[in-house]
């Protein structure tokens, strides 16, 4: 048997995709080889799920410093950071202080609950960076450490000097992989796990038809949805920006914004309520905050957009979408071109482009016999390509040659 503690540092009140990968990861994995455990730096609504299929749960307090500080409020500190020398000097400064402040007390807590717990292998499910502590914390306890790498994040000496310390950083597409190799990020083994979806654990629950009314749409009005957490990267705004032109070109049709607000996407989730407002969307576009029967309301969709304005190392969304049949259009950046053949399972459009979302919108919006053509593509392709099996058998072998190679 062996035991495998997933460590989740993801923070910010949402559950987002690291954790919900790792998730169907673990009901995946085979109990008769593997024994889970899981560690999270905040409290987070999937425990309940997580305690269901028999996983221990364990919490690590972690300090978080605040982004904002007072010294940008002065156009003298901006000016002095574009000065090589200065902004070199605030760099070790800030790194010596995270690792002060939030990072060698959170990787002490870490190493207790290794000594605890006795895994045979540790899984980081948040890259280098947010794992830093994480990364000390298998090198001080010698535990064989797997590094899962989902986001195009900027990486300094620290982050390749961490990195040499995993024996498996595993990236969730070949766009993360390669800008890990461009940025010096490599450790003593890298491989591309694309992350996958439990099926039968996405299945919708009700009628779409059931959906629909209770989310106020009228039946048969079509209707277009962004589901995600609200932060500004993930460019919701584009979709509501789009859907002027939609309304103009497609009377009736509705547009719904999904999911959590993040706690630093506060103050967006209001400009874009002002937007919608302003732009007379108010009949046309809904905001429906967090929900947990997201398969459900992705099912009562007839089209899933994706809108992140920054590149996405995967888009669990996107998957998500394809899995119910649904046509997905997407931002093209980042890996959603691996998940997406443009035209055929699905549409890519340029990132932050509301003219361009729009022009893909519309004849969707129009043609039913193409929504439904380009979503079978779309479900066989998914189900082909990025099925749970194939995902926990990679992940399984990583687990199983680093157990064999300690």
């Amino acid at each position: 048997m062996i035991r495998v503690l997933f460590v989740e540092a993801s923070s910010g009140g949402v559950v987002g995709g690291s954790v919900t990968g790792l998730y169907h990861l673990i009901r995946g994995l085979d109990r008769s080889r593997f024994e889970p455990t899981m560690v999270l730096y905040e409290r987070k609504d999937i425990e309940t799920e997580l305690r269901a299929e028999q996983v221990p749960v364990h919490h690590v307090h972690r300090r978080r410093m605040p982004k904002e500080h007072g010294l940008l409020k002065y156009e003298m500190y901006h000016r002095a950071k574009r000065a090589g020398v200065v902004r070199s000097a605030l760099q070790v400064g800030r790194h010596a202080l995270r690792l002060a402040v939030e990072e060698a007390p959170s990787a002490a807590r870490l190493i207790r609950m290794i000594r605890r717990v006795r895994p045979d292998v540790v899984h980081l499910g948040n890259g280098v960076r947010a794992n830093f502590d994480g990364i000390l914390a298998c090198w001080v306890t010698r535990t064989p450490c797997v590094c899962h790498v989902k986001g195009f994040e900027k990486y300094s000496g620290r982050e390749r000097w961490a990195a040499q310390r995993v024996d498996a950083l595993v990236c969730m597409t070949r766009a993360v992989a390669e800008h890990c190799e461009r940025s010096g990020v490599r450790g003593c083994r890298t491989h591309v796990v694309y992350d996958a979806l439990d099926e039968a654990a996405f299945a919708p629950q009700r009628e779409p038809a059931a959906v629909r009314v209770e989310l106020g749409i009228k039946n048969g009005a079509p209707c277009v949805g962004v589901v995600g957490n609200v932060q500004q990267w993930k460019g919701q705004a584009v979709l509501v920006e789009a859907m002027a032109e939609v309304c103009n070109a497609v009377p009736g049709a509705r547009g719904l914004i999904v999911g959590g607000v993040h706690r630093a996407g506060v103050a967006y989730r209001d400009r874009l309520e002002e937007r919608i407002r302003e732009l007379h969307l108010n009949q046309s576009m809904s905001v429906t905050g967090f929900r947990r029967d997201v398969a459900d309301v992705i099912n009562a969709l007839d089209v899933l957009v994706h809108t992140s304005i920054r590149p996405e190392p995967f888009g669990r969304v996107i998957l998500e979408g394809m899995l119910l049949g649904k046509p997905v259009v997407a931002s093209a950046a980042g890996g959603v071109p691996e998940l997406i053949r443009d035209g055929d399972t699905g549409f890519l459009t340029p990132p932050g482009d509301a003219a361009a979302l729009a022009a893909r919108l519309v004849p969707l919006l129009q043609d039913a016999a193409l929504r439904q053509h380009v979503g079978a593509r779309a479900q066989q392709w998914a189900r082909a390509a990025f099925s749970l099996p194939r995902h926990v058998a990679a992940m399984s072998a990583i687990y199983e040659d680093l157990v064999r190679g300690h």
